[in-house]
């Protein structure tokens, strides 16, 4: 008997009017600064972080997501990733991170972000960054 949950599918807001992709570097071990684990509160010798939710609607909210490697009998991440391609999922368990501060919670836990978003008009679309030619200077 499998537990029931929902899907952890792309990021959306009311209308979307934005769409757009987010990339992110983790931040180094340094002393006196709080992992992402120690953000979460979550034991990372039971469980292994998977997916992140970043909001701002308001107030700031932030979730961890985590599969319970004691529970599911997997250590490594290709033994959880044979996981979810033998069940057709990973079960996951959110985490709220407790009011979390945006910038500090984006400088503990990466060393880099980068966030693209366009308008949802032209997400299918290729969009091509041209150097600006030299009488477009002269305006």
């Amino acid at each position: 008997m499998h537990a029931r949950g929902r899907v952890l599918g792309p990021a959306a807001t009311r209308f979307n009017d934005y769409v757009g992709t987010v990339a992110a570097d983790d931040a180094e071990a340094i002393k006196d600064r709080p992992s992402l684990y120690e953000l979460a509160q979550i034991d990372r010798d039971r469980f292994t972080i998977v997916g992140i939710d970043l909001k701002v609607d308001g107030p700031t909210a932030a979730t961890v997501y985590a599969i319970d490697r004691r529970e599911h009998a997997v250590a490594r991440p290709d033994e959880i990733v044979e996981l979810g391609e033998s069940q057709g999922r990973i079960p996951v368990r959110p985490f709220d991170i407790p009011k979390p501060n945006v910038e500090d919670f984006i400088r503990h836990a990466f060393r880099r972000i980068s966030v693209r978003l366009v308008t949802q008009d032209f997400s299918g679309q290729v969009l091509v960054v041209m150097e600006p030619q030299a009488d477009d200077l002269e305006a």
